[in-house]
């Protein structure tokens, strides 16, 4: 979730044409599949403005990634459809098999433990639960002996005219403690104002 860099850059969902309107000079980043009417399941988003990114497509999904190789401090921002497991409707019931899920994958994790985590609705989109999942590794960074830390940020999204079918578009951050984001909070305020 806090892979949403969208800190430094407005991420921009769309649900809309398969040859998403680049705006000018703005480079999409699309991922899904069109039907035959040219309708896309699938999302659109701007990139981070930022130099060192690179894309990698696999299938329906995407990935984007900065000092990926970095232990200390590495980003990378993935899109990709999803099958539900339960449907967006009520979205409560959609929250609370999030939060069961979370807890239950990170319970017996030899590598990561849950530090923090928070689901909600997202306010602008009724389909969407916004998640943030802050991890902290169990051993040291062996180079520096800081701790280490995966903090995520997630849109997860259900189709209202694909039952069952929805898409994530999700930000992880890995660093150790002397490479956290400063002021990460304010940025991702306004990140989410984007989304």
């Amino acid at each position: 979730m806090k892979y949403l860099t969208l800190l430094t850059f407005p991420l921009l969902l769309t649900c809309a044409a398969a040859h998403a309107d680049t705006g000018g000079n703005k480079k999409m980043v699309t991922v899904g599949i069109s039907d035959e009417t040219g309708s896309l399941f699938g999302l659109s988003f701007e990139p981070p403005d930022e130099e060192g990114w690179t894309v990698k497509k696999s299938g329906l999904s995407v990935r984007l990634e900065k000092n990926a190789d970095s232990a200390e401090d590495s980003r990378e921002i993935e899109a990709y459809p999803i099958r539900l497991d339960v449907p967006i409707s009520p979205m409560s019931a959609y929250i609370d098999n999030i939060k069961r899920n979370l807890v239950n994958n990170y319970k017996n994790n030899k590598e990561f433990k849950m530090s923090a985590f928070d689901v909600i609705q997202d306010p602008k989109n009724s389909r969407c639960a916004r998640l943030h999942i802050l991890l902290e590794s169990k051993l040291p960074d062996q180079a520096t002996s800081e701790k280490k830390w995966s903090e995520q940020y997630l849109l997860s999204c259900g189709f209202p005219k694909y039952k069952g079918m929805g898409f994530e578009i999700r930000y992880y951050h890995r660093y150790i403690d002397s490479k956290k984001m400063i002021n990460l909070s304010k940025m991702l305020e306004k990140c989410w104002t984007v989304l």
